[in-house]
């Protein structure tokens, strides 16, 4: 198998599951990339910065669908909720059409830390994507995006 750097020199199509296997292994890479930027340039864990994504994204937002969302259970939401209130970056309310549920709202200081995050992340993307051309670069993305949507119907 082709070291971290090289492209592929062997004239045979890979193995499917070792395709899987380096997408894997590059998503859990760029993950760490991300959580150092983020925790760096912003001071947020990669997990809490997606948490302020998506409540901008929804706002106001609920946790039992954020927790959904983005994969985590009911307990890593109110633990990261928690955390984000405490540094004055997610405001709680009760939702007034379903008591059970609760609403959370940016602040001020968790606006301006996306606007810094958005910017971050589109530095490290940039410095990321240095070696593809835009060709490449779109070639990825419609691969990426169809895989996406093949593992997000589920087994077939």
């Amino acid at each position: 198998m082709p070291g971290p750097e090289s492209p592929r020199q062997d004239p045979e199509p890979p193995i499917a599951r070792d395709l899987i296997a380096l997408l894997f292994d590059t998503s859990r890479l760029l993950c760490l990339q991300s959580d150092r930027l983020l925790g760096e340039s912003v001071g947020l864990s990669e997990a809490r910065a997606r948490l302020l994504v998506a409540v901008s994204e929804a706002e106001p937002a609920r946790m039992g669908e954020l927790a959904i969302t983005l994969g985590v259970s009911a307990r890593s939401i109110t633990s990261m909720v928690d955390a984000l209130e405490n540094q004055g970056l997610l405001a709680r309310a009760p939702d007034p059409a379903d008591r059970r549920a609760t609403l959370l709202r940016l602040t001020e200081a968790s606006r301006t830390r996306i606007s810094q995050l958005h910017r971050a992340q589109h530095d490290l993307a940039q410095t990321l994507l240095t070696p593809l051309d835009v060709d490449a670069q779109t070639a990825l993305f419609d691969m990426l995006t169809a895989l996406k949507g093949r593992a997000a119907s589920g087994p077939h």
